[in-house]
Formats: structure tokens, sequence, C-alpha cells
């Protein structure tokens, strides 16, 4: 528990937050012993670690949180650098050798005589081989809520929820209809709209769970810099402009909080999941897989690649150690590929193997920079596109890595910290919130609390 100096601290601290940034006048009190700290975490997809550094980015709300809590240099992602696979990560603290999410969705058919797809709709107990961070919340009979969250779907240990696809039916969904927010029609036809427009609307779903729900944990996630970064590239006044965008949805949530009444005792947490890079040129392994005769009906070891632009997935039906072997050699030298692993090499990397879970590949293909594994088993192995921009690139790469910003209830204000892997985002919550994890890879962050008190284990 916090110490009755570090609590004020800690009040005052947050009382200082926004001060004179805000329209309405703050004016925290100590809360009583007896109100539970709570943890809001927004995680902005894709937003780079070098972007943050840029000395005009139009971010003036993040800017306040890092002046008055923490921020980190970087905070290094796992791989696969995606988002499913790294927001796992951020709620499990493990990588994904053990949580077993690799692509955005749960791959299916990966080793069978047709090609594999990816479900999206897989639900959290397939999908996610490790327990979250909320689920050890929700168990110590904290109120838990999440807003577009990923690998998440039909999870149990979430009170509150405003899906990334939503339900014209659910709890929140209804509160946004009768506030005139949204209409029923524009919920059935979510993915017709804008990201921009979608994420104005994921805010006003958390702001509602913040009104009226009071979450002790609360997961959102926003996705339209990672959109407009994909159609347009890195490092670009789109991508500049989104952000912009998506600091006024921070304040929005910092706002929430305040006239929740919650703002003395809610620790903010603002990460990314991933970077991004400029891409010009487009591999197509399958072509290659095809030309090789592997994808044909008389295949005798039928051999399918899953492309996800910084990375691909091989997968082969009765894959021998000698027939991965070829497949390494039909890959190996070729334009654009920047590294081909077994899953031996994959697994000093992170990355599961066959014999722990079916979503591991037989083989691990990395692109080089400027170029992305895309679909497709015709025409030319290598194809050129307008710049687009992409990630999965190996978890080293400095474009890659992401951001970390705290402040608020139990933050320190000590500025700039050092890089740090993104498994130690769950063990900060749990000490946060005071529950307890099992054994994990991430360690909590506890320079940068006021009160460390307990590890959680």
């Amino acid at each position: 528990m916090y110490s009755t100096s570090g609590l004020l601290r800690s009040v005052v601290a947050t009382a200082m937050l926004f001060a004179g940034s805000v329209s309405l006048p703050l004016c925290a009190q100590a809360a009583p012993a007896t109100q539970r700290p709570k943890v809001i975490v927004i995680s902005l997809d894709a937003f780079a670690a070098a972007s943050l550094h840029e000395p005009r980015l139009p971010a003036p709300t993040l800017h306040v949180l890092m002046r008055r809590g923490v921020h980190a240099v970087s905070m290094q992602p796992i791989n696969p650098t995606v988002t499913w696979p790294n927001h796992t990560a951020m709620v499990t603290g493990v990588d994904a050798s053990r949580h077993h999410v690799l692509v955005n969705g749960l791959i299916v058919d990966q080793r069978s005589a047709t090609p594999p797809s990816i479900d999206m709709g897989a639900p959290k107990s397939r999908l996610v081989a490790f327990p979250t961070v909320y689920d050890a919340a929700h168990q110590a009979g904290l109120t838990t809520a999440q807003v577009d969250w990923v690998a998440i779907e039909g999870a149990s240990s979430i009170d509150w929820q405003f899906a990334e696809h939503p339900d014209p039916d659910g709890a929140i969904e209804r509160d946004l209809v009768e506030q005139g927010i949204v209409t029923r029609d524009q919920l059935a036809r979510f993915g017709e709209s804008s990201q921009a427009w979608r994420d104005r609307i994921y805010t006003h779903a958390a702001i509602d769970i913040i009104r009226k729900h009071h979450p002790d944990l609360l997961l959102l996630h926003l996705l339209a810099l990672d959109n407009i970064e994909h159609e347009t590239g890195f490092g670009n006044d789109s991508g500049r402009n989104t952000i912009a965008f998506l600091d006024d949805r921070v304040k929005d949530v910092v706002d929430a909080v305040r006239a929740a009444g919650e703002l003395d005792r809610t620790t903010f947490i603002i990460v990314s999941d991933h970077g991004q890079r400029s891409v010009h040129q487009l591999l197509h392994p399958n072509v290659l897989l095809k030309q090789a005769g592997l994808q044909a009906a008389s295949a005798a070891r039928p051999s399918f690649c899953v492309p996800d632009d910084g990375f691909a997935l091989v997968f082969q039906q009765h894959a021998t150690e000698a027939s991965i072997k070829e497949l390494k050699l039909l890959f190996a030298g070729k334009p654009g590929i920047r590294s081909v692993l077994t899953p031996a090499e994959a697994a000093k990397e992170g990355w599961p193997v066959p014999a722990q879970s079916d979503q591991a590949p037989d083989l691990l293909l990395y692109a080089a920079d400027g170029y992305a594994f895309k679909k497709g088993d015709t025409g030319d192995f290598v194809t050129p596109t307008e710049e687009i921009g992409a990630h999965g690139y190996p978890n080293s790469d400095p474009l890659m890595q992401g951001i970390f910003i705290a402040a608020g209830f139990g933050i320190r204000p000590r500025g700039e910290i050092p890089a740090f892997p993104n498994v130690d985002i769950a063990p900060t919550i749990a000490q946060l919130l005071h529950v307890s994890l099992g054994t994990i890879q991430g360690k909590p962050l506890t320079d940068i609390l006021e009160s460390p008190g307990r590890v959680a284990e």
C-alpha cells in the first residue's frame, strides 16, 4: 500500500497534471485510503519512438504528461512487431514464445493442402495461451473494461466493453445511441467509416465507461495513426496531423476522468505496440512456393505462406528437418529477403516452435528494409509499389520501437527513463493495482513508482 507521504505526493502531482492546459479548473483532493487506485492504458497504435522525439510534434497533451510524469527513450516490442502479439505481451508480461499470438488473429488450416486463413474473431480462450493482468484484476474483485483492445474476444474477465466491431445491442453501444453520439445503423456498418471517425467513437465509449462504471482498469486502443501510415508511409505530415488528432483523444479521456472526480487516483499509461517504416517494394513468397510445385494438388508436402509485411510465416504439411532445409534454400539470398530462420533459430528471438504451438511456422522470413511481404501467388516475386508503411520487422530495428508515457497517481515525475521491453507493462499495472501475476518474463518498473510496495508475483 502507499504510505501517507507517498499518497500525498501522488495526489499533489496529479493535481498539477494539466494545470493551465485545460479549460476546466482542477480541484483534486486526497483520496480516502479505501478508494482504490485506477489505471487507464491508452495504446496509440504504431506510434514510433522516433516520432515522439520530434521537437515540433503537435501533441501538447502528451508533452504535458511527459513533463509531469515519465517517458521512455523507447519501448521495445516483442517479435513479431505487429499489433495483436504486442498488445498481448503488454497485458501478459510474456513474449510470443509463451502467449502464442503471432498475427492479428488465429491462423487456421495452416498445415493442410489448401491455403491458410486468419480468424480475427477467435475467442481469447483459444488465442491467448497465458493469463493476463485483466484476468488477475477481475479475479481480485476489480472492475475491468476494454475498448477496441485486441485478442480479447469473449474474455469473461472483462466487465464492460466496446469491441473493435461493436455489438449494436451492447450496453455501452446502447448508451451512445441514446446520447445521440452514434446511430444503430452506424454501429451495424461500423467498419465502413474512416478510422478517425471510429477512434472518436471508441473514445466516446471509453468516456461513457469512465463516467458510468468507474473501472479500476481500462484498456483503450486507437488505430488512426497505424491506418494512415500504412496508406502513406512513415514520417510525413499525414502522420503528424493524425498524432495531433490522437492527442486530442487522450485529452478527452483525461477530462472525463477529471469530470468523474477520479483524477487524483488515476494513473495514465500511454503506449504503442510498434513503430513503422516506409516501403517501396513488395515480396510475394507464395509465388516462389507455387513455382517450386509446393502448392500443386500432387505435392507431397504442401507449403503455404502467411505474409505480414515485415515478416512471413511458411507452413508445410508433414515437414521434416530435411524438407525445412530445402525450404530455406528456396528463399535464402532472394532479393528483399533479410533473413530466413528455422524454428530453432526463430526461438532465439522469442518465437514459439511448432512443438509448443500450432501457430508457430516451419520457416520464418524477414523482409529487408524497404520491402514488405504481401499476398499473391502469380506474377513476379518482387513488385514495385507507391510509398506505403509497414511493420513486422525484427524488434531490434530502431524504427519498430514504441512509446511509453506514464503520469498521474503513483508515478514519480522522473522525466526521461531508459528504454525497456514492453513485457514490463503488465507487472507495472499489476503493482499499481496491487494484484499478483504468476511467473512472467517482465519486471515492474519500480523506479518510476511513488511507493513501489510489493512486487507483483
